[in-house]
């Protein structure tokens, strides 16, 4: 039996994973990793008299408890959008619903360090929540409403983005559909039909410059993302060729506005994007399973040792 201290949970196809598995390897680090898809060839024994978890892959058993476990690595979702779709059989939904459950009750392993706590992230997924925490940070904001009125007091002449209150991830004709951030004139949102769900609407900010911040600890992994040398208008992830993140320095003030919107809303780890324009930085939102693993090839920024290094560390910002 092979006590374990780093818990990795995942899912089987997640190559971001594979970065923190693989370095926790090179430090020769005891580790389970866990994917959610593959529950299934797990048998698993969790003894809550003793907060004992014994997992069993193949012919190997693995013990789990709140005196040897030191971190916990959560890549799993908090919200299954999917779970009641049609051609998913009674069997698939109890798998997910139950196992997700089973997953988010490890928060019972209170002692222990978590990337992200997914107590936690369920809060901080709320974005008008993170704008609320980033302004009373100090960061600089868009001016933000959230309506399902065509009654607003906008210019019709000016741009404004609109954009979903929570990831929208719909089924039409079959195929998924993805809602992006939108450049729209403000006619067209007096002119629209939108009292079925409300909206984000926030004022357009030009010219700008995306820039993603990866934050671990206390440690900042900025970006500038453009392309062709210049700034994206819209929502930068629609484009595919010729996009640059480029590593570079925010000023010191900025760097720390990002620790502490991140340890605000009581997370390890956070995706920052922000925008700057004409000198100044302004908080969109903080992803807190957000993607980095394209910033290790692309940017040369070695996020996963500093995932790393939070795990081993003794410092704790739950």
């Amino acid at each position: 039996m092979s006590n374990i201290e780093f818990l990795i949970i995942s899912s089987k196809l997640d190559f971001t994973t594979d970065y923190i598995c693989l370095e926790l390897e090179r430090r020769r680090l005891k580790y389970l990793r866990l994917n959610r898809d593959e529950f299934r060839n797990y048998e698993i024994i969790f003894n809550l008299n003793d907060l004992t978890l014994q997992v069993k892959i193949e012919n190997k058993i693995y013990s789990l408890s709140e005196d040897t476990l030191k971190a916990i690595y959560y890549r799993a979702p908090i919200f299954l959008r999917d779970i009641y779709q049609p051609d998913i059989d009674v069997e698939e939904q109890l798998y997910r619903s139950q196992w997700t459950a089973f997953i988010r009750n490890l928060t019972i392993f209170e002692k222990v360090k978590w990337v992200n706590n997914p107590i936690s992230t369920f809060k901080a997924e709320n974005k008008l929540l993170q704008l609320k925490y980033a302004a009373r940070t100090g960061f600089e904001i868009p001016r933000t409403l959230v309506t399902n009125s065509n009654n607003l007091n906008i210019n019709p002449l000016e741009n404004y983005i609109v954009k979903t209150i929570d990831t929208a991830l719909l089924r039409t004709e079959n195929k998924e559909a993805f809602i992006y951030s939108s450049v729209v004139k403000g006619s067209e949102v007096l002119d629209s039909y939108i009292s079925t769900s409300p909206l984000v609407l926030q004022d357009y900010i030009h010219p700008k410059v995306d820039v993603r911040v990866t934050v671990i600890g206390d440690k900042v992994y900025p970006v500038k993302i453009e392309k062709d040398g210049e700034g994206i208008d819209g929502d930068w992830r629609l484009e595919k060729y010729n996009i640059s993140y480029i590593p570079f320095n925010l000023p010191q003030k900025i760097e720390q506005y990002c620790v502490e919107v991140v340890k605000a809303l009581d997370l390890a780890f956070g995706g920052i994007d922000l925008i700057e324009s004409e000198g100044k930085y302004y908080f969109i939102e903080v992803n807190p399973t957000g993607e980095w693993a394209w910033l290790v090839d692309n940017a040369d920024l070695k996020i996963y040792k500093g995932i790393c290094d939070y795990l081993e560390s003794k410092e704790d910002y739950d």
